[in-house]
């Protein structure tokens, strides 16, 4: 089984660097974390969130390495609000699942999970300038990324940047969508978004976000190169945002 000890701790570190940490509620006896980087409440918020399935260490890992980073050159323009790890009894147990046995990432309408309701909580009458939800494919050739926007697009910009460090999923269908240069543009009419279940699309939909941004970092590659593809679009998203 994996330490969650050490993400907590890495996490609890940060308070020294001026982060505001908060405990969102205990899981199965584990807390789920959130760090609020921020100097100025009224700025825009970028959400990061990683570790909504347990057996994707890339996810976590990126989120943690974006705070133990030096994130101070932004707080004039933009705040943060980093959960690294949502799922913490799948991170242990290596499982796409909570204790539950259920996927989390599509279990927006259940009334009795936790991880779910403590999700809730936390965006209850938040907006963010953008949400950015960090995954892996175990399957994936290559690094690919769903973008939904109010706006702007920054899709392509993502993939270009990450083409320099990780290796870009180039299918023209990838998981039943279609894909241009490992970007997808998710359909909101297709069945599994339509009715709501899934916790990023209900984000979008529902007005919590005008950007979401969804990373599949591909798992066949080193831990090293998947932590830098998320890093590297994190760093897209961040200078969009940040320049207006």
């Amino acid at each position: 089984m994996r330490d969650y000890n050490t993400i907590i701790k890495r996490v609890e570190a940060l308070a020294g660097r001026g982060a505001m940490l908060e405990t969102l509620s205990e899981v199965n006896g584990l807390p789920v974390v959130c760090a609020t980087l921020s100097q100025d409440a009224s700025l825009p918020t970028i959400y990061i969130n990683g570790g909504t399935h347990g057996d994707e260490p890339a996810g976590i890992e990126g989120a943690l390495a974006f705070l133990e980073g030096d994130w101070t050159p932004w707080l004039d323009r933009l705040q943060f609000c980093v959960i690294p790890c949502l799922n913490p009894w799948g991170y242990i147990h290596n499982s796409r699942e909570n204790a539950q046995g259920v996927d989390i990432n599509w279990a927006y309408q259940r009334e009795d999970v936790v991880e779910v309701a403590l999700l809730r909580r936390f965006i209850q009458c938040k907006h963010f300038s953008a949400v950015v939800d960090l995954h892996e494919d175990w399957e994936s050739p290559g690094y690919y990324v769903y973008e939904l926007w109010r706006g702007n697009p920054i899709g392509p910009l993502i993939t270009r940047r990450v083409a320099g460090v990780c290796q870009i999923n180039t299918n023209r269908i990838i998981e039943d969508e279609i894909a241009y240069h490992g970007l997808i543009h998710p359909n909101l009419e297709a069945e599994k978004r339509r009715v709501d279940d899934g916790i990023p699309i209900m984000l979008f939909r529902h007005g919590y976000t005008n950007r979401l941004v969804t990373t599949e970092t591909p798992t066949k590659e080193p831990l090293a190169k998947r932590v830098a593809a998320q890093l590297a679009t994190l760093d897209v998203v961040i200078r969009a945002h940040a320049n207006g």
